[in-house]
């Protein structure tokens, strides 16, 4: 247990640590907060806190913020696998967000069930310089923020980045990826440029673009046949090439999601989504999907958010997507084993 002087002195640390990047680089470090300490919350922090930005996570798990405030976040390599290996990033972590005053940025990076959650209790540090951006791979996410905050707050994204989370406080990089940012109506903005910038000069590839909301939905069709089929068969995203059948069965679910879209007037901005799908299972090659760690830790995943969200956008535009509709139930049948509770309702 770290004593109450030690605590003080990494505080101390972190403090001296940010005066010395900012004059370094002779810029001014910007607060940067990131709501959810899962891989890739956990991977920006890394990225943005080496760069000198204060980064403060938010997360609900104690574990996690004890280990962050403890000793900053873990990062391994890609491919690493040694624990000395692991070197650490000053950070701050706090279990609320009512426990932050105000901040210049807020990543939004938590499971897309927890966004209304998540949002809520940030919303006093979202609004005119200060906007919200969400990394999420799911649709609604944008529908649910824009029932707490006001839309010209919020900034579209996404990132192709990769990571696994290692104990409570650590990530690996998993793959590396471009991240794209834009404004959810209306053409390439300074703000968005600005961060765009931050996050590039972090190591964080970033492009700013239009017609973010088409680029989403492209990750997403295409994310939900890597999830699903990776998270079932258990495989690392590479592996998931190695069949015929698989990769059959991952064209059959872009298929029926490039139908729902089109069926929805959105406009897929990435042309060849096979293409799309092969060069993310070949970038990824050695990670374990956000689905197939979630099914693996017992924890809830995103199947709803991905796969269900495309069969609900087919309902409405009265398209169906059967593939999609049998990986979300044979998704939530692996959820509801490995939480066990299937042996809890034989046991009664």
């Amino acid at each position: 247990m770290t004593s109450h002087i030690a605590k003080h002195v990494y505080i101390f640390d972190i403090q001296v640590f940010y005066s010395r990047k900012r004059s370094d680089k002779g810029e001014q470090a910007m607060h940067i907060v990131i709501l959810g300490a899962g891989a890739i919350g956990r991977l920006f922090g890394v990225y943005l806190g080496r760069a000198g930005h204060r980064v403060t996570l938010v997360d609900p798990d104690q574990a996690i913020v004890d280990a962050i405030h403890e000793h900053g976040l873990g990062f391994m390599e890609q491919g690493g696998n040694d624990p000395d290996a692991v070197s650490f990033v000053p950070a701050r972590a706090v279990p609320h967000a009512g426990e932050i005053r105000k901040t210049e940025l807020t990543l939004l990076a938590v499971k897309s069930f927890d966004t209304l959650t998540a949002v809520q209790s940030a919303s006093h540090l979202i609004g005119d310089g200060a906007p919200i951006l969400t990394l999420q791979t799911g649709l609604g996410n944008i529908e649910r923020l824009e029932r707490v905050v006001q839309s010209e707050h919020i900034v579209g994204g996404f990132t192709f980045m990769a990571a696994a989370s290692l104990g409570p406080g650590t990530v690996r990089q998993g793959g590396l990826g471009k991240t794209y940012l834009g404004e959810i109506n209306g053409p390439v903005s300074e703000r968005i440029r600005h961060i765009a910038r931050v996050f590039t000069e972090a190591g964080l590839v970033c492009t700013p673009v239009h017609r973010i909301i088409g680029r989403l939905w492209c990750k997403v069709i295409i994310f939900s046949a890597i999830n699903s089929v990776s998270a079932i068969l258990q495989v690392k995203n590479g592996h998931l090439l190695e069949s015929m059948e698989a990769v059959t069965l991952m064209k059959r679910l872009i298929d029926e999601g490039r139908l729902v879209a089109e069926a929805h007037g959105i406009d897929l901005v990435f042309p060849d989504l096979y293409e799309l799908l092969f060069e993310a299972c070949r970038r990824t090659g050695q990670n374990i999907s956000s689905m197939l760690q979630d099914i693996l830790n017992g924890h809830r995943s995103e199947i709803e958010a991905q796969c269900g969200a495309l069969v609900r956008y087919g309902e409405q535009a009265g398209v169906a997507a059967p593939t999609q509709q049998t990986m979300v139930d044979l998704v939530k049948l692996m959820e509801k084993k490995a939480a066990g509770a299937w042996a809890e309702e034989e046991g009664r």
